[in-house]
Formats: structure tokens, sequence, C-alpha cells
């Protein structure tokens, strides 16, 4: 599951290209704040990686690991001065099997949106009316925070090594279309009451917005929360 939704925001992050954008998306439900609203914020699912000169990445634990701490820190920053109140839960201390299988399937949900919103694939199930909903047994992922609505952030990425842009140039010198990388980050606001996603955006990294340094990942994360309803 979790495999499957890297190659879809990789896909996505060759389509949109190297220039940064983002694509914010609204739920066709109804969505009117709650007044004094509580925001979890879950940590996010970072997973960058190397591309080498042979075309294969390999994953970089240290920098993922780098970009999940700066986009949290930058989340919290971001929102701190919000109407919402936010609290901040670690993802791995997800462990009752309910709130296991819910967090699949919000994956599983944020899937689709990637594919319908942002990749412009039909889906044959939803072909008049598509619905973005785990249901309302999201209620679950509160805990006990007392939190009314859920922010559930991936973020995939690859960097080219040395070699990589080497060849790229060579390439590019025999006329030949390069393998570039790419990083994208994908939001989604979650009502945890409905369940529905009431908001989304995919926001692509541009020069300068290099999740892996903490002043960079500022202006990223800015670029995802363009018109966050909250």
């Amino acid at each position: 599951m979790r495999n499957y939704l890297a190659s879809m925001i990789i896909a996505t992050t060759l389509v949109l290209g190297a220039c940064g954008s983002t694509q914010t998306r609204v739920t066709t439900n109804s969505f009117t704040p709650k007044p004094n609203a509580v925001t979890m914020i879950y940590t996010p699912d970072v997973e960058l990686s190397i591309l080498m000169a042979t075309g294969m990445t390999e994953t970089r634990a240290d920098w993922s690991k780098a970009g999940e701490d700066n986009i949290t820190n930058s989340l919290k920053t971001a929102l701190a001065d919000r109407s919402s109140a936010i609290v901040v839960r670690d993802r791995n201390d997800v462990q009752s099997p309910r709130e296991l299988q819910l967090t699949k399937l919000t994956d599983a949900v944020m899937q689709t949106s990637l594919r319908y919103d942002y990749r412009g694939q039909s889906l044959p199930t939803h072909k008049k009316k598509y619905s973005r909903s785990i249901g309302p047994g999201a209620s679950l992922l509160a805990g006990d925070s007392g939190a009314q609505y859920s922010l559930m952030v991936t973020a995939r990425g690859r960097y080219q090594s040395g070699g990589k842009i080497a060849m790229n140039i060579a390439m590019a010198a025999l006329g030949n279309a390069p393998q570039v990388g790419g990083q994208t980050v994908y939001a989604a606001l979650i009502d945890l009451e409905s369940g529905d996603i009431v908001w989304s955006n995919l926001a692509t990294a541009a020069p300068g917005q290099d999740m892996r340094k903490p002043a960079q990942a500022d202006r990223l994360v800015n670029s995802l929360l363009k018109d966050f309803p909250l």
C-alpha cells in the first residue's frame, strides 16, 4: 500500500515537472469550519531517495528523517497563528489494530485522490460521483486529543547524484531526454466527525524548497498550505 502511494506521488512529480506548483482541491461536500476547532497533525510520511547514474534509486534514511522533522516543524510554525489549535501525534505511536486499519484506509483514500484529482485518471466505480471519505469511524483517530480534524501529509522525493547529473548532461548533448529527480508533498485535511477529506493540496517543490533544509522546508510548507481552510 505504502509503496503504491510512493509510486503515485513520484509519477505525479514527473508529470508536473521541475517547477514549483500547487493544486488545491476542496471537497464537494458542504464544509463549515467548526468553532474553536483542534487539528491533529500526524507526523508526515516522508521517503527521500538518491537517483543514481544507473537510473536506480536508493532510499536515504537520513534525508527522510530530516524531511520528516523539518516538515513537522514547518507545519507547527505555519499553523500556530491559525484559528484552529493544533496537536501533533507521531504516526509511529499508532498501535491499536483499529487505528492501524484506519490509517491504512486513509492511505487508500489519499491514493484515490491522487489518481482522480491530480493525475486525471478515471475511476470506473465512481463515474458520476466521487466521495473522498474514510467514514464516520475516523473519530477514533482523534484519540483523547479532542481533535475535530486531522492533517495527513505524505512527501516523496528523488535527488540526482553527481554521477546522474553528469549522465544527464551527456544524454542532453546526444539529444536524449534526461531522467530527473523531483519532490512533492501531498496534504489532506480530514473531518474526524464525517471522515471526509474536506481539503487537499499537492505541492511540487521549486528551487529553494528542499525539505531536507529547515528554512527551505518552511517555504515548501507555505506553498502546501495555500488556501488552507482553518
